[in-house]
């Protein structure tokens, strides 16, 4: 075989999860902090085996086997390592044998890296030496960030003055070549050609490292707030991938297995500011939406995340996609509301011991979603019961577990003041894409409020309100409502068409009105 390139095998590990490659072989259940199942390798009746998702570990305490998850696949499957090596390449899609530009791109890593570690001191240097770094020192230190914080996490300066390229230069005359600084995303080449710029000008400096302590980036938080945009993160590079990335998990893992969670915050100085005051088990996902990368990664380390986001529609958008992706990864979670207009920094800046009072009231996070559901209705009218249902329906079909979605449905039932069979019928209606039977509407009786008809169950009850003379919805509005609920961003990518869609009913046009919140 032609050599095997050296990182190959990390890179596998990272891409693939140890939990997910046994649970196609076997199935898996909830052991504290660990999965066990019925072992593979011999005969027994009573769970034996164990695997660690923090420790991508697994272990039978019957017939003694283990290892990780080539030796599972040696096993599983009688080959040797180099064909387990060749299957879980195949599986993950990486590259083995050493390609010509393989070499390359292991320098251009190791060049970026070093160009990284030059930049850092650069940076922090200014902050606290420089004249040029003197205002966003003062500025850091007035939101409280200690001296020790910003020596802990390298925060640097990037200053503009005059000049566009003082970074560029200082790293010429340390003899590094303009391609290199636009390889390391570093310096940018102005539309239209022309000398190179610094990419980072006037902006404090969070260096950011990956899970193993590399140094592979940085973001830029503005200087002056009118500045655009507010953040600003490396390009992508061959170290830096922003959506594989979670922002302080190299600090953080100690802490993280000592506590039995993690703790997910949306911005650089949240976690700073958490870390300051003891939350030393925080991660951010560096400005965008949580990944299924990033998920893996938290999975390895834990298997329960607390979110604390911002209270304004972004942070609870964000909110609800973070637990839709890592419930589906079997991850637990719950979510720590901050004080209405205040974000985690704010907070925890003027509540240095407030943590522990928000961790303690947090929130599940099927009870998180079904609060937000039901925001803002008055319950006790039969109107806002029937939006009530519309509301909840799609968020019960996003539980993946049938024991939680049950005690879920119960609870909303009993807000709503339903019977819970028949709101679950409408939930495994939208999850199969089946059509519930139609419902006439409820008529407006005196004074306005809702009355329902003859023969009908409580109002709001049923997903499927249909006007009388209407025939009901056909199997494709149910089919295509499944499919939202389970691919929420297909609503984004086919807006316009899905604008376009008149549904035969109410109750159907009402799920896809709050889908389209969500």
């Amino acid at each position: 075989m032609p050599s095997v390139k050296q990182d190959a095998v990390q890179e596998i590990k990272d891409r693939l999860d140890l939990a997910d490659l046994v649970s196609e072989h076997l199935r898996l259940q909830k052991a504290g902090r660990d999965l066990k199942g019925l072992c593979p390798f011999h005969q027994e009746k009573t769970p034996s085996l164990y695997v660690s998702p923090e420790k991508q570990l697994w272990h039978c305490y019957g017939c003694q086997r283990g290892g990780d998850m080539f030796t599972f696949i040696q096993e599983i499957e009688h080959i040797d390592f180099l064909g387990a090596l060749r299957l879980l390449a195949e599986k993950t899609g990486v590259e083995l044998e050493e390609s010509q530009g393989a070499g390359r791109r292991r320098e251009l890593k190791r060049s970026i890296e070093r160009l990284n570690q030059v930049a850092v001191r650069y940076f922090h240097h200014i902050l606290m030496e420089n004249p040029a770094g003197k205002g966003a020192l003062v500025k850091l230190e007035a939101r409280g960030i200690t001296r020790s914080s910003l020596a802990e996490f390298q925060i640097g300066f990037a200053p503009a003055g005059l000049r566009k390229d003082n970074l560029v230069r200082f790293l010429r005359k340390h003899g590094v070549g303009d391609g290199e600084m636009l390889e390391a995303g570093l310096a940018v080449r102005p539309e239209g050609g022309g000398e190179l710029w610094d990419r980072f000008r006037q902006r404090i400096i969070i260096p950011i490292h990956d899970e193993r302590g590399e140094l592979i980036a940085f973001g830029g938080r503005v200087f002056d707030e009118t500045q655009q945009p507010k953040y600003l993160n490396t390009s992508q590079t061959a170290l830096y991938d922003k959506g594989r990335t979670l922002f302080n998990l190299n600090r953080a893992r100690k802490a993280i297995h000592e506590q039995k969670h993690a703790v997910l915050m949306e911005g650089y100085f949240d976690a700073i500011t958490a870390w300051q005051t003891g939350v030393q088990n925080v991660v951010t996902t560096s400005g965008t939406a949580l990944t299924e990368h990033q998920v893996r990664l938290l999975k390895r380390e834990t298997q329960e995340l607390v979110l604390a986001f911002d209270r304004d529609d972004a942070g609870r958008t964000a909110t609800q996609r973070a637990i839709e992706l890592a419930s589906k990864s079997g991850i637990h979670i719950k979510v720590v509301r901050v004080p209405q207009g205040k974000d985690p920094d704010d907070y925890l800046r003027a509540n240095p011991d407030g943590w522990a009072a928000l961790r303690e009231h947090a929130l599940p996070e099927w009870e998180y979603m079904l609060r937000q559901a039901l925001e803002g209705l008055d319950l006790t009218e039969a109107e806002d019961r029937r939006r009530g249902a519309e509301a909840v329906i799609p968020v019960l079909a996003k539980i993946p577990e049938a024991s939680v979605l049950e005690i879920y449905a119960q609870q909303a039932a009993a807000r709503l003041r339903i019977e819970s069979p028949a709101l679950l019928r409408d939930v495994q209606s939208l999850q199969s894409g089946r059509t519930p039977p139609p419902r006439p509407s409820p008529t407006r009786g005196e004074g306005g409020t809702a009355s329902p008809r003859r023969g009908e169950a409580a109002a709001g009850a049923g997903l499927s309100n249909s006007p009388v003379g209407k025939t009901s919805q056909t199997k494709d509005e149910g089919y295509l409502l499944g499919l939202l609920v389970s691919r929420p961003d297909l609503i984004v990518q086919m807006a316009a068409e899905l604008q376009a869609i008149e549904f035969s009913s109410p109750g159907y046009g009402g799920v896809f009105e709050r889908l389209g919140k969500m």
